[in-house]
């Protein structure tokens, strides 16, 4: 039987709010993290890179709609993982990064400690909603109840919980395991203040509804109200299926377009449910020209952002999904109205701005779309994935994220798309990566591996940083650093046990989906840009 230590008892409350997975790599550290794990329901996850077990963990929470949870070591452990929980942060993906830390912490000087950190909180206080240490094992249950209400209740976003070495193995009493107290609910707009919004709803002529990745949750909702208005619904990169494709009031066109942004500008009242209006998704070409002169009715479970990016006319704090429920049974419905013609038109505009290679990557993304049943894409920062953030979108949400936007960071996309597909199984997840992002996270392939996941990795590959080096040469600059040697990424793949191919256009690629996904097994498909490009 195993003693009830800090760290066996911080398992078992992690199964008691039905955490499933955990992602990590195990050090000396962090080895009463692990005692009761090989005896719990929670299956651990070993990336190769804590950066590859943060990734993982967000992937996973974007599906599964739950917390991703990860156990670092000090000091190097934390560092590593920085970068997805500066992900996790742009993106509101909810996050618990657990981490030991030296029993020098409130030593003013440093000691020589192996992986001591003057400050580990005021590291990750940068890319948290908040880091704490958890100083005596009567401190561990509120301090997770305090994480978990954050992700249930509030904007969520990453969690950083640290344990001194010492605490983890120190003998815990059983009354810490109690049942956890009920998560708190998420909160609804005032009723004033729906009666405000409801009023310039039912006044306005022509209604636009910007939807947010804090809607993600509420697309039902966001549907009904878009049908009974007759509103042309303008979904941002991580609101892609909030409305489907199909819908005809569905516009996943950005508004980085003038011309999208000038059938915006025909809207008397625009209301923006959980979006920062920020310029990833609205001002991409940094021209500093999106403006919303229309009455403007923002909701947004955060209350600082009802008022960032753009001031709004009407605030609605409060969850997106019960806001918009309230607001169905106060606005009235419009007989006739232009939502659908104007959703049309701005679909239309986006389109004719295409250029021709991004064109050519809307038919791939198409293709795989409609030839894969309920896939998922997994991006990455590439060619193909910019230009399906201006204009593709998929039949339901949570099925089209990436990492090029927000933070931005490289690498991102093969470990993510293992956490998606341990979230969702019987699902194919497709990863679409660049060469360039794919060698910041090549030893993920073996943590693919051991998951055993079916997930295809396109490696999308055109020698270099294309991006940049389209940058560099439009200021003018000489480039430098945007070239480089890239492996045989084939052999790499072999060389973990996982199978490889090369695709020329995107049935290839579709059928190696297909035949590993019945397989039940992972696949690289490399892909030659510029021979995809000019394929028929």
């Amino acid at each position: 039987m195993t003693t009830l230590t800090v760290g066996v008892a911080l398992i078992k409350l992690l199964e008691q709010y039905q955490v499933e997975h955990v992602f990590g790599i195990p050090g000396v550290h962090t080895i009463e993290l692990y005692r009761g794990l090989a005896d719990s329901s929670i299956e651990h996850h070993t990336p190769r890179h804590e950066q590859g077990a943060g990734f993982m963990a967000d992937g996973y929470a974007r599906v599964s709609r739950k917390p991703g949870v990860c156990f670092v070591i000090t000091g190097p452990g934390l560092t590593n993982i920085a970068t997805p929980m500066g992900q996790a942060l742009a993106d509101s993906i909810p996050l618990l990064v657990i981490s030991s830390v030296n029993d020098t912490i409130a030593t003013a000087q440093a000691q020589g400690m192996l992986h001591e950190m003057p400050d580990q909180l005021a590291l990750s206080s940068q890319v948290a909603r908040y880091s704490e240490t958890v100083s005596t094992a009567e401190e561990l249950p509120a301090a997770l109840a305090k994480a978990f209400n954050l992700f249930a209740g509030q904007r969520p976003g990453p969690v950083h919980l640290q344990l001194p070495i010492s605490l983890l193995g120190s003998p815990a009493n059983e009354s810490l395991i109690a049942e956890p107290p009920q998560l708190s609910a998420r909160s609804v707009a005032a009723e004033v203040d729906i009666n405000a919004a409801a009023s310039l709803l039912n006044s306005a002529q022509h209604p636009t509804i910007l939807a947010g990745g804090g809607s993600v949750e509420a697309a039902r909702q966001v549907r009904l109200l878009a049908e009974k208005l007759n509103a042309p619904v303008h979904l941002t990169i991580n609101a892609r299926g909030v409305l489907p494709y199909t819908h005809e009031l569905s516009v996943p066109a950005t508004c980085t377009y003038h011309p999208v942004r000038e059938i915006l500008n025909e809207s008397d009242v625009v209301l923006a449910l959980g979006t920062e209006l920020a310029a990833t998704d609205y001002d991409q070409f940094k021209d500093d020209q999106f403006e919303i002169n229309a009455k403007m009715i923002r909701c947004d479970i955060d209350p600082l952002q009802i008022n960032n990016n753009h001031t709004a006319d009407v605030g609605l704090v409060g969850d997106v999904g019960l806001t918009v429920q309230k607001l169905l049974d106060v606005v009235e419905p419009v007989a006739a109205g232009d939502g659908d013609d104007r959703a049309r038109r701005s679909m239309q505009a986006a389109t004719a701005a295409l250029s021709a290679r991004e064109r050519r990557h809307l038919t791939i993304l198409e293709t795989i779309r409609e030839q894969v049943t309920d896939c998922i894409f997994v991006g990455d920062s590439t060619q193909i994935i910019y230009s399906g953030n201006m204009i593709f979108n998929m039949p339901e949400p949570g099925r089209w994220f990436n990492s090029s936007v927000g933070f931005g960071t490289l690498g991102y996309a093969l470990p993510a798309a293992t956490g998606a597909a341990l979230a969702r199984e019987n699902t194919p997840v497709v990863c679409f990566i660049g060469d360039g992002g794919m060698q910041f996270v090549l030893g993920e392939l073996g943590a693919l591996k051991d998951t055993g996941k079916p997930v295809a990795v396109v490696v999308w590959c055109n020698g270099g940083y294309l991006e940049i080096k389209t940058s560099m040469e439009r200021a003018d600059v000489t480039t430098v650093g945007v070239e480089f040697s890239v492996p045989d990424y084939v052999k790499v793949a072999q060389a973990y046990g996982v199978d490889a191919v090369t695709a020329s256009n995107e049935h290839e690629i579709c059928t190696a989906i297909q035949q590993h996904f019945e397989r039940g097994v992972p696949v690289v498909i490399v892909v030659d840009e510029e021979e995809i490009l000019h394929a028929s």
